[in-house]
């Protein structure tokens, strides 16, 4: 019997009537569809830095609706504030990897709008030897940098890591070199001392931390 076209992810279940082992299609609704002999299936690749990106364009207009965010071990250090600091929706209940990385991209790209004195092109250059980068609006330089600087990319890598194994030893390279020691310090007693932590940084500044 021929189905309509679905959307969703290959997962596994337990069959509810004989309890064997199935794979089937989940779609986003939850529902689940048995993948029969026959069945059609097309592969798409995970959505990239591009897609993630539009998402957090798109919901970003409102900065009123957005919270500070930073992996708890780091709030006491504020270094580490700076560096792997992003602003959150605030209807956002847990922080995955996915919903951090759109995060920090849209950071990216706020600090290279509000970027005002030395050429962007000088500053990769010195950071990165790339001035080649410095081509286009404030998202396209995000995305160029996003995908030739592994310098950029490795604080989400390091928060996706922990995120998904909150270990000692995950920690411990999300701080390097930094040690253990010095997390101990006091953290903003307001989010807005956070908030403004944030908002003052420059684009410079957070290139010296990655």
């Amino acid at each position: 019997m021929d189905r309509e076209s679905l959307t969703g992810r290959v997962t596994s279940r337990k069959c509810p009537r004989c309890g064997h082992h199935e794979i089937g299609l989940t779609t986003e609704n939850g529902t689940f569809h048995s993948l029969e002999p026959g069945t059609r299936i097309k592969i798409l690749p995970p959505p990239g830095p591009e897609e993630d990106l539009k998402k957090a364009l798109t919901s970003a207009q409102d900065r009123t609706l957005y919270r500070p965010w930073v992996p708890e071990p780091l709030k006491g250090n504020s270094a580490m504030r700076l560096k792997y600091g992003v602003f959150i929706n605030k209807e956002t209940s847990a922080i995955s990897g996915k919903v951090y990385g759109q995060a920090y991209l849209l950071k990216v790209v706020h600090l290279l709008e509000n970027h005002l004195h030395t050429p962007l092109a000088v500053i990769l250059d010195r950071y990165f030897s790339a001035p080649h980068l410095a081509s286009g609006n404030p998202e396209q330089i995000a995305l160029a940098m996003w995908k030739e600087l592994e310098e950029v990319r490795k604080p989400v890598d390091l928060v996706k890591a922990w995120l998904e194994n909150p270990t000692r030893e995950a920690l411990i390279r999300l701080i390097s070199p930094r040690s253990e020691q010095d997390l101990n310090k006091a953290f903003p007693s307001r989010e807005e001392e956070f908030t403004r932590e944030l908002e003052r940084l420059s684009l410079e500044e957070f290139l010296d931390l990655v």
